[in-house]
Parts: structure tokens; C-alpha cells; sequence
């Protein structure tokens, strides 16, 4: 399956080619950080297709898109 990957702030070098990513039926969000070497501790919001997502370990389908955001930062 494909997922569409979107990494924001710090973590975009991480972004795959074509923002696409391809995995096995039945990969998380959580698989997605591990394919593409993303600390845990990088990452403070997930977004499929739109909508906030709070569960690394929902399970993706072919065409999701998946914003990763860091922290944010400042002060």
C-alpha cells in the first residue's frame, strides 16, 4: 500500500521521495516513524487525512495521508 507522507519543521529532511511512502498492509503510524527513523520524542502531533490522531499505533490504509509535526518550539 502507499501512504502520502507529510513531515513538517525539523523533521522534513526525513520526508520520503514524492512525499509517498510504501509499506505492508496493516503498518501504523508508529511503523511509518520507524521506517523513516523518527525519534519518538521528535514528534507532538499526527494528522491522517485531515483529522488529529493521537494513537501511533492506528493502523494506516492504502492512500492515507499522514502529516507528522514536531514540537513547536519558542519561548
Amino acid at each position: 500500500m502507499i501512504v502520502h507522507v507529510k513531515l513538517m519543521g525539523v523533521l522534513k529532511p526525513k520526508t520520503p521521495p514524492g512525499d509517498q511512502l510504501e509499506l505492508e498492509e496493516g503498518a501504523s503510524i508508529e511503523d511509518v516513524l520507524r521506517r523513516l527513523d523518527v525519534p519518538a520524542e521528535s514528534v507532538q502531533i499526527f494528522t491522517v487525512n485531515g483529522s488529529l490522531e493521537r494513537d501511533r499505533g492506528r493502523v494506516l490504509i492504502d492512500g492515507d495521508a499522514l502529516s507528522v509535526l514536531p514540537p513547536a518550539g519558542g519561548g
